[in-house]
């Protein structure tokens, strides 16, 4: 109910969502990633080069938190929630440093 009553927020909120999952998917495809089309808060995505499983783990080890699900049709994506455009760059920045140092390959 707050957020019908606050119209101008939730449109200027929505806006800043769009542009940073914008950002954020043109930073994965620029780092190998393969994004599936969003329209929500998320994106889904997953690296020719990197293995899901061990991508997860060394972004937690660096306090970055995605999701990954070890299941046969999805065990290679991670779904990675839109958060503020300068948390999207710390993930963009720590996936760059996990393929430089080779902790992602299975």
């Amino acid at each position: 109910m707050a957020a019908c009553r606050e119209d101008a927020y939730y449109r200027a909120n929505c806006r800043l969502i769009m542009q940073a999952r914008e950002e954020t998917t043109r930073g994965l495809r620029a780092l190998g990633f393969e994004v599936l089309p969003s329209l929500g808060n998320f994106v889904f995505a997953r690296s020719s080069d990197m293995d899901a499983g061990l991508l997860q783990r060394a972004l937690r080890a660096r306090g970055i938190l995605v999701r990954h699900w070890n299941a046969p049709r999805i065990a290679q994506w991670l779904r990675i929630t839109i958060g503020t455009q300068a948390q999207m760059q710390t993930l963009l920045a720590a996936i760059a440093e996990i393929r430089e140092e080779g902790a992602a390959r299975a």
